[in-house]
């Protein structure tokens, strides 16, 4: 409904300026120019102890994901050791069984 208010007001300004003797370029331009203006949304002001809690909210979150991945990390590179670990062994058992079973 709002939207529509200032499409309505927007080109009643750009008839009445046509209507007077303007233009209609100009007042295509005045419709363009005042619809865009009542658009716009005002700035409002932000309490600054609801900015400085999301602030701290976001740094949260991001501590959280990178103490996430490095957990993620740590748990690659353990099992990734673990898995030469038992590739070695695998190696060692087979020359093992290798050397038993030539002698």
């Amino acid at each position: 409904m709002k939207h529509f208010i200032r499409f309505f007001v927007s080109l009643l300004v750009a008839m009445i300026w046509y209507h007077l003797g303007g233009g209609m370029e100009v007042a295509i331009f005045f419709f363009l120019a005042l619809w865009a203006i009542l658009s716009l949304n005002p700035i409002k002001f932000q309490n600054p102890r609801l900015r400085e809690e999301y602030i701290e909210k976001l740094k949260r979150a991001k501590e959280r994901k990178r103490e996430l991945e490095e957990a993620r990390l740590v748990e690659k590179k353990r099992l990734k050791d673990d898995g030469m670990d038992k590739e070695e062994k695998m190696r060692l058992d087979f020359e093992n069984l290798k050397k038993k079973t030539l002698y």
